[in-house]
């Protein structure tokens, strides 16, 4: 009898733990959680000292809390690409934002992301909130990877109506498994958290991944009523930001506890961070976010844009309550989740790096250089050394000289502020880094930065109508920004420039008096991340009266027939000894954009600057 208890005994000591062994070994559940537009350090464990967080706290501290975290990109569609495919946005595919139109495409359908490779390894993988990646079928999530998908395809909707206002005619935009579904009047957090809670229920017998895209403190701010009141000291836009943080938070706690209640979270790999810095724009008040001691906000090369608040809790592996000082960035996520998840072999074209040895052993940082590229600026830093091209700030915390500053360097270890320029004080640092930047393959040699002109014409200051008027947010000072004597700069919001959307630009500048000229030269500039485009034409005529014009002067423009880098380009006409009181130019639009672009279909941006007449 004894013999057949021990041996009994011993089968079921073996049998307990093999099963302790197989849930030990089981592989992790990952759950990617993304805010939209929540600024550099606004979680009270990043010094927010105003918020209260405490679930994002409880998070940091069951984890590894990053502090020199960043995004490959200071805006939303290509900060998200490049996170779900490990690769900068360029290479993505996506280096500017999607549409927020159905129909139109965003980030290539032949692109990896990581809910594709974790499929690879039995993983169930779902889609939650926010997408701006695309919006046909072949680039939509259940097209990217994605079993299931419940959220808005475009950049933001109204979280109780689920129309985009922003860029009429408004539109509905909520979505599940590809189909428009309707949930009029119910809190779209509410409506994410429930889809949340749901999905972990069915699926908590096999290994997930979830993509939990939080389309929050992102505009419209519309935190949940609680808040509002707890926050009501603040002044706005900080009072309803920071209401819609905590509301983020709430939802945060939610899914921990949820996680908790199917005894799933000691084997659940949570991360969390912001898809950039924090907005200043008038659709959230101008602000509300805070980047705390960094410049620069959403849009923004400046630490503000592109620092963000990330941890990583995985209390199975990942020992709590530490901290990293070392740089990393949104693309090595996908290597790192590999990592844990023990995926196949990753595509060759990855750039990302496993951030495993720094989380568990301390590693140095994994990237010695990183290079950003965002509408007319560009980035690069190695070491502690920054080097920004044709910067831009919004945040209000400086000045920048549109001549000075044109190449902005910082030594982030001596000055993580950014307020002072030492390009001039390391000309051979600038040298270095420059070089470095044009080795990148998306590097032009057009992003060199290069001074505004002062031009000396015949049409400086004459009066002068645009026959139809510029955007209302591009006139600039209408038609006398067009005859000032100074180009603009690689930015078409500097004031210097005049955008149409979809219209050609039609300017009539009257002499005074009869004048002989022989040349006519206008500015214009080509920008596809942000759908401007050079004109396809450009027509000059006089007259001497002002209504009967002669035979017009055409200049065909080889438009680009493919992406090409941001460039600013001056046409020339040019005709012998033309005597007349008045010059009508007219530069015409492309009208809309060209089938090999995002915004296929949507209408073209037409900028330009000086009329110049000699």
């Amino acid at each position: 009898m004894m013999p057949y208890v021990l041996v009994l005994l011993a089968i079921t000591t073996c049998l307990f733990s093999s099963e302790a062994s197989l849930k030990k070994d089981k592989q992790p559940n990952v759950i990617v959680i993304l805010t939209d537009d929540q600024g550099s350090i606004d979680m009270n464990c990043y010094g927010a000292n105003d918020l209260y967080t405490p679930n994002m706290d409880a998070l940091a501290e069951s984890g590894v809390r990053f502090t020199q975290f960043y995004v490959a990109a200071p805006v939303c569609s290509p900060s998200r690409a490049s996170m779900l495919t490990g690769q900068n946005p360029h290479q993505a595919g996506l280096p500017g934002n999607a549409s927020s139109q159905e129909g139109h495409a965003g980030m290539p359908g032949e692109q990896i992301t990581i809910a594709e490779l974790m499929k690879t390894r039995g993983y169930q993988t779902a889609h939650i909130g926010k997408w701006h990646i695309g919006y046909t079928p072949a680039t939509r999530p259940r097209a990217q990877g994605f079993d299931y998908t419940f959220g808005h395809m475009g950049g933001c909707i109204d979280n109780y109506s689920h129309f985009f206002y922003w860029n009429g005619p408004n539109r509905h935009d909520l979505w599940e498994n590809g189909e428009e579904v309707w949930h009029d009047g119910e809190y779209f957090g509410d409506l994410m958290a429930q889809k949340a809670d749901e999905y972990i229920a069915e699926h908590k017998k096999e290994p997930f991944f979830i993509y939990y895209a939080i389309n929050m403190p992102h505009y419209p701010l519309q935190p949940k009523q609680k808040w509002r009141k707890h926050y009501q000291h603040l002044d706005m836009p900080r009072r309803d930001y920071a209401a819609f943080v905590s509301t983020i938070d709430d939802y945060i706690g939610r899914l921990l506890t949820t996680l908790d209640e199917h005894g799933l979270r000691d084997n659940t790999i949570v991360i969390l961070q912001s898809d950039h810095g924090h907005s200043n724009e008038t659709r959230t008040f101008g602000g509300g976010g805070n980047a705390g001691p960094f410049r620069g906000s959403k849009f923004s090369l400046f630490e503000g844009g592109i620092r963000v608040p990330a941890i990583i809790s995985y209390p199975n592996k990942i020992k709590g309550a530490q901290t990293r000082h070392q740089m990393a960035f949104n693309i090595d996520w996908l290597p790192t989740l590999a990592d844990y998840c023990q995926l196949e072999a990753l595509p060759g074209h990855i750039e990302g790096k496993s951030l495993r040895p720094i989380i568990e052993k301390n590693a140095p940082s994994q990237h010695q250089q990183f290079i950003w590229k965002s509408g007319g600026s560009w980035a690069i830093r190695q070491g502690d050394w920054k080097l920004l091209g044709y910067p831009q700030d919004h945040s209000g915390k400086g000045e920048l000289d549109p001549d000075k500053d044109l190449l902005f360097l910082v030594n982030l270890a001596t000055d993580s502020t950014e307020m002072t320029n030492l390009a001039a004080d390391y000309p051979d640092k600038v040298e270095d880094l420059q070089a470095a930047y044009l080795q990148w393959p998306y590097a032009s040699p057009d992003d060199i930065p290069k001074k505004r002109q002062r031009l000396v014409h015949r049409a400086i200051d004459k009066p002068a109508t645009l026959i139809n008027a510029p955007h209302p947010k591009h006139s600039a000072t209408g038609a006398a920004s067009l005859l000032d004597g100074e180009t603009g700069t690689r930015f078409y919001t500097d004031g210097y420039w005049v955008g149409f959307e979809g219209e050609d630009a039609i300017l009539v500048i009257d002499f005074e008096k009869p004048v002989t000229w022989n040349e006519v030269r206008v500015g214009a500039m080509h920008n596809p991340e942000s759908w401007i485009f050079l004109p396809k034409a450009i027509e000059v005529s006089w007259s001497d009266d002002g209504q009967s014009f002669s035979q017009p002067i055409v200049l065909p423009v080889n438009t680009p027939t493919k992406p090409q880098n941001h460039t600013i380009k001056r046409f020339s006409i040019q005709q012998e000894d033309i005597h007349a009181r008045y010059l009508k130019v007219h530069v015409k639009n492309m009208g809309i954009c060209p089938d090999w672009h995002t915004g296929k279909g949507h209408k073209a941006w037409l900028f330009i600057d000086e009329v110049s007449v000699y």
